[in-house]
């Protein structure tokens, strides 16, 4: 008789198989029905285990979030000006994000401002975005003094608004639009009125 030995999952093999786990309950369930449970089930663990390392619901769907956009980064190719990465960085952001996962940054707002979190920290700061602006303001294309965290902000949180509040994918024409509009005024100077 042969024993078959069951590897027991330490450390980091362990926290990914979870995160992974937390990951796949948001998608199928979304946050209002995500559970401790149901994700340990998943992961072929305890709910022990998920509380010692994650001792809230937001404090582990944020980590399985954070986790899912590290492993899947949004490249973006230097493609000579600022506008032409910027349109096509949201495009790729807003068709890896679709109306549904996006929902979830509303279902978790509660409970993250219960705890004193938000998407503003910086574990979710890991948009292609930086290299973007590095490139630009090498090339001139902006001025690096205009760069606040809110405006750096902006055109991701208006693609998010615009997919959270019509629950579609948002067009091209839509994403040149706060581009255009909004966002190129505001880094470049241009179109907007002197001060006196």
């Amino acid at each position: 008789m042969t024993e078959t030995t069951v590897k027991r999952r330490r450390g980091a093999a362990l926290e990914e198989a979870i995160l992974d786990a937390a990951w796949s309950e948001l998608e199928a369930r979304g946050y209002s029905d995500f559970t401790f449970q149901a994700v340990a089930d998943r992961a072929g663990t305890s709910r022990a285990v998920l509380y010692r390392r994650w001792p809230t619901k937001a404090s582990i769907a944020s980590a399985a979030i954070v986790r899912h956009i590290r492993l899947n980064p949004v490249i973006v190719p230097d493609l000579g000006n600022f506008r032409d990465e910027m349109c096509l960085l949201l495009r790729r952001f807003s068709d890896r994000a679709p109306p549904k996962l996006l929902g979830l940054i509303f279902e978790m707002s509660q409970d993250m401002a219960a705890e004193g979190t938000s998407f503003m920290d910086d574990r979710f700061q890991d948009f292609p975005m930086k290299d973007v602006m590095e490139r630009a303001i090498a090339r001139g294309d902006i001025e690096k003094d205009r760069l606040t965290p809110r405006v750096v902000r902006l055109p991701f949180s208006l693609v998010m608004h615009e997919v959270v509040i019509t629950v579609k994918q948002i067009s091209d024409e839509a994403i040149a639009e706060i581009l255009d509009q909004t966002f190129l005024p505001l880094v470049t100077g241009e179109g907007l009125p002197t001060r006196k």
